[in-house]
């Protein structure tokens, strides 16, 4: 793919997080079910990790909040925005 494809791309994810409600977003998720039962299943502690596409910072929430050290990726300057303030 092109720069410039996916710099339109990034533009198009930066103005839905820009513009629409978290909970109207179809990706973002509140809960993140899956995540715990792998945590639970596979008896994962806490260590460092990274939430790869962190969108809103729901995953690295949960994580954090378990004594994980979360370092938060997104190619949303406004997505980032947003899991900072929901920090």
């Amino acid at each position: 793919m092109k720069l410039a494809g996916v710099m339109k791309r990034i533009g198009i994810i930066d103005k839905i997080y820009g513009n629409m409600p978290l909970e109207r977003i179809p990706w973002n998720i509140e809960t993140p079910q899956r995540l715990s039962r792998a945590r639970r299943q596979w008896n994962v502690t806490p260590c460092k990790t990274i939430d790869l596409g962190c969108g809103a910072g729901n995953y690295a929430l949960y994580l954090a909040s378990r004594g994980f050290n979360v370092t938060e990726v997104d190619i949303s300057p406004t997505a980032i925005k947003r899991a900072k303030e929901k920090s």
